[in-house]
């Protein structure tokens, strides 16, 4: 990041760059090598530092971790004596601070051809079918050939559409409902979160004008698509 980029972020109060730093654990916790956020947190009597995994917003507790000669350190804060916080370690997630306005910017080996979303999508149907007991057909709808941020963004839908339907066929009601009433899933990017269905095709628009911060959230989607069944 340069210098000219750090001058186009916001002031965010110490609440919001603690959910900030959740969703960011929450992403790095399902990756094979997570890369959990690096922070120095000042309450009105000490510090303390360590890698963010977690945050519990009922509890107002951080829980911060590290490791020293193989040993395991577990640090609690309450978040609500907190003074400041200082962040390493969140270059990649640099979009979710800056409100939008800092695009994001995916690494090169993380942006699938479409050839690999179609596998994708076929491997995702394949995996629904066992679970619904039921074919499931889904499509990614787009204009001319995407381009690497909307192909980079398809693969995360996928896994939004993945955890969405997984939930559903967890629950024999909803299951049975969304069996009976969907055959076909199609999904695109658009600048708004909506939901429609005609007969047994259901069409989802996914808001990517933040990045990643914008995606609606599984159990958002689950709400929307359960209104139509």
């Amino acid at each position: 990041m340069d210098f000219k980029t750090m001058l186009q972020f916001p002031v965010l109060d110490p609440q919001s760059i603690i959910q900030i730093l959740k969703e960011i654990a929450d992403i790095e916790r399902k990756e094979e090598r997570p890369q959990m956020p690096q922070v120095t947190i000042s309450t009105h009597s000490d510090s303390a530092s360590g890698f963010f995994v977690n945050y519990d917003s009922e509890k107002h507790t951080i829980l911060l971790c590290d490791m020293y000669d193989r040993k395991s350190e577990f640090q609690y804060i309450d978040s609500r004596s907190i003074s400041s916080i200082t962040l390493r370690n969140v270059d990649k997630y640099a979009y979710l601070l800056s409100d939008g306005k800092v695009p994001l910017t995916p690494n090169p080996d993380e942006i699938p051809t479409v050839l690999q979303l179609k596998k994708d999508i076929k491997a995702l149907e394949e995996d629904l079918e066992g679970r619904l007991e039921k074919a499931l057909s889904i499509a990614f709808k787009y204009e001319d050939n995407p381009e690497d941020l909307e192909k980079y963004y398809a693969s995360k839908v996928l896994k939004l559409l993945q955890s969405t339907f997984c939930n559903i066929a967890s629950d024999p009601l909803a299951k049975t409902a969304f069996t009976e009433a969907v055959s076909t899933v199609n999904f695109s990017l658009g600048s708004e979160n909506k939901t429609v269905k005609d007969n047994k095709v259901i069409s989802i628009t996914v808001d990517t004008s933040k990045g990643l911060k914008s995606i609606v959230k599984d159990k958002q989607l689950q709400e929307q698509i359960e209104k139509f069944l």
